[in-house]
């Protein structure tokens, strides 16, 4: 009997064990597609703040005005047989720029003791931000230039010449320099200028350039030339003026020369609107130790002469001799009127 419930029991279990395995799987509804629904995306919110209005009261900062250096006052007593030439010759300026700066001073009747204000511009901060420099494009002449002989002045600067002699077999103009002042891994150029415009085959005349104080205390210069002009075949703007009666006097110690002569242009030819005569003066090494350039009060037409007299000072040694050059350009025509 026990058997019999035993064997029923089990028989239960396994039927509820089994039939749920058997039943039918639940059907499925089918899945239907959304609608597409048209929309505008709406930016996504972040922390970015908006800008705060300035008061009604604000005032815009402006900046501050650049200071420009202005001229640094520096008084000449003149000095006999000074001009503004020679003045201007010393602290490097042009005889315009005396003259402007002294309107009341009469330039053909100022004496001995006479005070000059003269326009120094300062240079540049030495604590500034150097500009960018060319470097000027090499010519193929006067390559090979001998050290310029430089002189210390008073006011702590530094006078430089070198002497151009012209082998190209040409005459040529506007002919300028750069004289370099080397000091450690510093160079410091400063151009370098022709007393007169033309430069005759053959002929020689100095670069001269005037380097601003303070100066190191050790120092090398160097010069080169950067550019010149030659002058065409044919060209007739420059005259054939010459120089007579030329006389040459040194006082005791050889430190000054007095030239005097006359300039004279062939008849026939056009009117100088100019005559200048550069005096070069050499020690007796050769070195350059004094120049200095006379200017014609006016013109000069062909058949006739003009009387000049120039005073040189030395820088250096004595006076040994004294070239001088001339030169008279035409003056141009007036175009005809119709």
């Amino acid at each position: 009997m026990q058997k019999t419930l035993l064997v029923c029991l089990l028989t239960l279990i396994l039927a509820g064990i089994a039939l749920p395995a058997c039943a039918p799987a639940p059907m499925l509804e089918p899945l239907t597609a959304s609608p597409t629904r048209d929309s505008t995306l709406r930016p996504y919110p972040t922390s970015t703040h908006s800008a705060t209005p300035l008061p009604t009261d604000y005032v815009t900062p402006t900046s501050s005005p650049t200071v420009t250096p202005t001229m640094t006052p520096v008084y000449y007593a003149v000095l006999e047989n000074d001009d503004f030439y020679s003045v201007g010759w010393r602290f490097n300026v042009s005889p315009q720029q005396i003259m402007t700066a002294n309107p009341s001073v009469n330039p053909r009747a100022m004496g001995v003791g006479t005070i000059l204000l003269i326009p120094i511009t300062p240079g540049p901060d030495p604590s500034a931000t150097p500009l960018v420099e060319l470097t000027p494009t090499a010519t193929p002449f006067f390559t090979d230039l001998q050290a310029p002989d430089c002189y210390p002045d008073p006011q702590g600067g530094l006078w430089c010449f070198v002497l151009i002699t012209n082998t190209t077999e040409k005459p040529v103009e506007n002919l300028s320099g750069v004289i370099s002042l080397q000091h450690g891994d510093e160079t410091l150029h400063v151009s370098a200028i022709m007393p007169l415009n033309l430069l005759p085959d053959g002929k020689a005349l100095p670069l001269i350039a005037y380097i601003q104080p303070p100066l190191p205390e050790e120092y090398t210069v160097n010069a080169r030339v950067d550019f010149l002009l030659p002058v065409m075949p044919g060209d007739q703007r420059y005259l054939p003026a010459t120089i007579t009666e030329q006389t040459q006097e040194l006082n005791a110690d050889g430190r000054q020369a007095t030239v005097r002569g006359w300039v004279s242009l062939p008849a026939g030819q056009p009117t100088a609107r100019y005559v200048w005569v550069n005096a070069t003066a050499f020690d007796a090494e050769g070195r350059i130790v004094a120049v200095r350039r006379w200017d014609s009060p006016g013109l000069l037409s062909g058949g006739n002469e003009l009387p000049f007299t120039l005073y040189l000072y030395s820088l250096g040694g004595p006076i040994e001799r004294v070239d001088l050059l001339v030169e008279a350009p035409a003056l141009a025509e007036a175009p005809d009127k119709d």
